[in-house]
């Protein structure tokens, strides 16, 4: 653990008379930072909105304990570190800590538990499509404090489910469902560059900037214009809670969120006898030290960010889910059909083309190693008609499929999952 990052703090206690919600509303940071109001809570911290003094930016502050309290349920956890943090600001007054070195952090930071999310989110924030990462504060060996970027038109699901806005969009729909495609694959490539690995993509987990009255300029002589439009639509990775630096993962590792987590991370591939009889397992790096075959494989860790993506871009073309989990021994459910019978049953149940079919088949396979290359996939989403089959992409004949609240009775309607993530092995 590099406990070396961390300075030493001589905080003063002060008595205060506790708030009733134990808000944080109304501290200051650093005589600096002003705490507005709660706007996320979870298993391990909290987020707050808090405005710099100095510039007047608004930021998002993620606070997170040093231990974290031990197991109970996810209600009572949030209590305890609202309670806890309250109980440290309020007898720290003024609240004052220490900035933290951001190289230090990601040079270091990975061989420690509280400060590894930070390390690898920091290897990977200077790109546009990941959320920047400003300060980093540590209150004594309390907890630490991450201020980065604030969006507040919020995440991606939200903007799906209760802001519709792809599906009631009539100008340039396409266009700007690809907008967004194409940003989360460049932020996959890069993270993948950088030898970062998400494991957890969900639309909770991408969080949106747009202009709802924008209108994209009209094409240049050539006829042409760029499909990523930053004043449109920006979308930014968050929470890297569950990354990873290997570009292998163990065969019993389940990681991810159920509705988005490739069925290598629900089913232990080298002992199932379905899937063997599926897939030759010799394919995969083998582990000569492992102790059974439930851990004696590795696969490729990319492939389960692949195939979050395929459930992404199903969420924003037809804000649904096509399964609720990826488990091919449950043999009546929609994915075991798909993968064993019927490759064309999501474009059945779903108001997609047969060329857009045709790409998530790529996406959904399921030999990790036979997987679509983020290279190939841009170039796919660039030339598909989401909704109508015929020789090329035109976004001017492009119309509706549905409305938003119409909406076929099977598969799944999206679903929150930002509550609950795993990082364990099957």
């Amino acid at each position: 653990m590099t406990l070396h990052i961390l300075p030493l703090l001589d905080g003063k206690s002060h008595n205060v008379r506790p708030k009733p919600d134990f808000s944080l509303e109304g501290f200051v940071l650093n005589d600096r930072y002003s705490f507005l109001r709660k706007i996320g809570a979870g298993t391990y911290g909290l987020i707050y909105l808090v405005r710099d003094q100095v510039t007047g930016l608004e930021l998002a502050a993620k606070m997170v304990m040093t231990e974290p309290h031990g197991a109970g349920s996810a209600a009572n956890n949030k209590k305890y570190i609202q309670e806890k943090m309250y109980d440290y600001f309020a007898s720290h007054s003024p609240l004052q800590a220490q900035e933290l070195d951001l190289g230090l952090i990601a040079r270091d930071g990975v061989s420690c538990s509280f400060l590894k999310e930070i390390a690898l989110h920091l290897k990977v924030h200077d790109h546009p499509n990941v959320v920047t990462i400003h300060h980093v504060f540590s209150l004594e060996r309390f907890a630490v404090v991450t201020l980065m970027d604030y969006f507040a038109q919020g995440d991606l699901f939200g903007n799906i489910i209760d802001n519709h806005i792809f599906l009631t969009r009539h100008h340039g729909k396409q266009l700007m469902m690809k907008n967004c495609m194409l940003q989360l694959i460049d932020a996959m490539e890069f993270c993948a560059s950088r030898g970062v690995y998400h494991c957890d993509l969900k639309p909770e987990n991408v969080m949106v900037r747009y202009d709802p009255s924008y209108r994209r300029p009209d094409a240049d002589e050539t006829g042409s214009r760029p499909i990523i439009d930053y004043q449109e639509l920006h979308v930014s990775l968050i929470d890297f809670g569950l990354a990873m630096t290997s570009d292998l993962i163990c065969c019993n590792a389940c990681r991810g969120s159920s509705f988005y987590m490739a069925p290598e991370r629900i089913v232990n591939f080298n002992t199932s006898k379905l899937v063997r009889s599926l897939i030759d397992m010799e394919q995969f790096v083998s582990d000569e030290r492992a102790e059974s075959e439930s851990s004696a494989r590795y696969l490729p860790t990319l492939a389960g960010d692949v195939w979050s993506l395929g459930v992404l871009f199903i969420n924003i073309t037809c804000a649904r889910n096509p399964w609720p989990i990826a488990n091919i021994n449950d043999r009546h459910e929609v994915f075991s059909n798909y993968i064993l019978h019927n490759k064309s049953i999501l474009q059945t149940i779903l108001p997609i083309s047969k060329q857009f079919n045709a790409v998530l088949n790529e996406i959904f396979c399921l030999n990790p190693n036979e997987r679509i290359s983020l290279a190939d996939l841009r170039q796919r989403i660039v030339a598909v008609d989401f909704y109508h089959d015929g020789a090329s992409f035109n976004e001017q004949l492009c119309t509706p499929p549905t409305e938003p609240n119409s909406r076929p009775s099977s598969p799944k309607d999206i679903q929150g999952t930002g509550k609950g993530h795993h990082g364990s092995v099957c």
